[in-house]
């Protein structure tokens, strides 16, 4: 699949709200026939976006940021532009992973800033003639979500610096803070955060009232979370009670 029609991506994100949905409901979400709908599962399937259900479809779990971030682009979108604002010309910034973290890059890229990228898909956000320089950190290299992990990338933290760093994250919930279910990744969110007193958390609205497997912070350890505006009230009132600012897009 070269290019994410439309109506796969309402396909995708309805599969991110509710996990799984039946062939009907997404024929009625589309507008199209059950024939058409069965036939744009089996082009997600054959992509590696979904899996097929008796009935029916739901979303894939993967950390290849490529496909990610097909999955509520818009939000991401409007969340990283959002990001960016805060970054000023000739600064120096941390972006790990994530499809958000990713968008974000590609915003800078155009900037006379100097990204330093703990994943090399964000690393190539940049392009040849692009004004941003990009430092990219060694370590231990995951294929699927193309992140840097371990001692080697850790010292590449401490040893560098960089003024604001914008992480990813999984979930995030007052009791066990902003997790990720990458147990190395989120060692590495954490080295980040107690490096930098300036660091933000991004991640789409459907990532709050979650728990991942590993604590990457604390809401106090931040200086921001960004999200965008379909953040549950109640979610957005417990963003509220700590020091971070709420920054939704």
């Amino acid at each position: 699949m070269n290019a994410m029609s439309e109506r796969h991506a309402r396909i995708l994100d309805r599969l991110a709200e509710r996990e799984q949905a039946t062939v009907r409901e997404l024929a009625e979400l589309g507008g199209v026939s059950v024939v058409t709908i069965r036939q744009d599962l089996s082009a997600l399937e054959k992509a590696g976006y979904i899996r097929r259900t008796h009935g029916g479809a739901a979303l894939l779990e993967t950390d290849n940021i490529a496909r990610r971030l097909s999955i509520r682009h818009d939000k991401k979108l409007r969340i990283a532009r959002l990001a960016a604002s805060l970054v000023e010309e000739g600064e120096t910034v941390l972006v790990e992973s994530g499809s958000a973290n990713a968008l974000l890059a590609r915003e800078l890229a155009g900037r006379r800033v100097t990204i330093v990228a703990a994943n090399l898909f964000v690393a190539r956000q940049a392009q040849p003639g692009d004004p941003a320089a990009v430092v990219a950190l060694g370590g231990l290299y995951q294929p699927e979500s193309e992140g840097v992990v371990g001692t080697l990338a850790k010292t590449g933290i401490e040893k560098t610096h960089f003024s604001k760093a914008f992480i990813g994250m999984d979930g995030f919930t007052p009791a066990s803070g902003f997790t990720n279910s990458d147990m190395m990744r989120a060692e590495i969110g954490a080295a980040i955060v107690a490096r930098c007193r300036r660091s933000f958390v991004l991640g789409d609205s459907s990532k709050f009232g979650k728990t991942s497997l590993s604590r990457v912070c604390g809401l106090d350890d931040l200086e921001g979370v960004i999200t965008d505006s379909g953040l549950a009230k109640e979610r957005e009132e417990e963003l509220r009670a700590g020091r971070a600012a709420l920054l939704l897009a």
